[in-house]
């Protein structure tokens, strides 16, 4: 999985570096849903790779404003005493975004770079009972500050493929875009 998102986000940028053509709209809505590679999984197995909603609305030239929605799971198993342990991890992600897009509006290609600040809600739970009959869970919460970069190339009249790299819900996300 991680290959494929590499190398869908690899073509993305060479097809972006080859394109004149841009893609950003002062009075246009993008709506990102993307799937990548990033919390969940760095160590155990990720058991809802990162994926995320975001909507950006225009608001100059070259900024833009919106938000996402992002969650990912992974659980990390470990024995001992001859026990089977399992820990099971859930991230939400809730933050609004902002982004400078460096390109000229046209149809294509938008390359942008951009902040999010929002709250991350982890949550884990150990449902094997460690052999006490007894379950246990625990939940935190904090404020995220992220950073990305990215680019997004227009197919058709009102979809396209994004690709951004940064932290937030993900290291690495691609997917697909929709001018709305």
């Amino acid at each position: 999985m991680k290959k494929v998102l590499f190398t869908l986000f690899a073509v993305a940028l060479l097809v972006s570096s080859t394109t004149f053509a841009q893609g950003y709209n002062q009075k246009g809505k993008a709506l990102n849903i993307g799937a990548g590679f990033g919390f969940a999984g760095l160590e155990g197995d990720a058991t809802i790779p990162p994926v995320s909603v975001g909507l950006q609305f225009g608001l100059t030239d070259k900024i833009s404003i919106g938000g996402i929605v992002g969650y990912a799971g992974s659980k990390y198993d470990f024995g001992f005493f001859g026990k089977s342990y399992e820990w099971k991890y859930s991230y939400i992600i809730v933050g609004a975004r902002g982004e400078y897009h460096f390109m000229e509006p046209s149809d294509k290609l938008d390359a942008y770079a951009g902040a999010t600040v929002g709250y991350n809600v982890v949550s884990v739970t150990e449902p094997s009972n460690l052999g006490l009959g007894v379950s246990y869970s625990a939940a935190a919460s904090s404020v995220l500050i992220g950073f990305h970069v990215g680019a997004r190339y227009a197919v058709g009249n009102n979809w396209g493929v994004f690709g951004e790299l940064g932290y937030g819900i993900g290291y690495v996300t691609a997917g697909a875009f929709f001018r709305l």
